[in-house]
């Protein structure tokens, strides 16, 4: 399981950083918005400068899943030269 945080690109409002907490936390975005407003009117904007600074630091889960199963071309084989010095079709 993975225990990194991450934001999303899919669902986000802003840059997907409470959108990443509600997937990494299986919870419903909407609820994590709501607490995040929540927190952010009880702290005096407190939520505002930690949601720049994870803007900031995070990845987003796309690229974490690039870097592991990897994305883009395949490469492919050279293949090897058959050697045909026989002038036989089978034998």
């Amino acid at each position: 399981m993975n225990k990194n945080f991450y934001k999303m690109r899919r669902n986000r409002m802003i840059s997907g950083v409470l959108a990443g907490l509600s997937d990494k936390w299986d919870l419903d975005v909407t609820l994590v918005r709501f607490i995040f407003a929540i927190f952010t009117i009880a702290n005096f904007g407190l939520g505002i400068i930690i949601y720049i600074i994870l803007a900031s630091i995070l990845p987003t889960k796309e690229d974490i899943e690039a870097e592991r199963y990897g994305t883009g071309p395949r490469k492919m084989k050279e293949a090897e030269p058959i050697n045909d010095d026989d002038k036989g079709w089978f034998w």
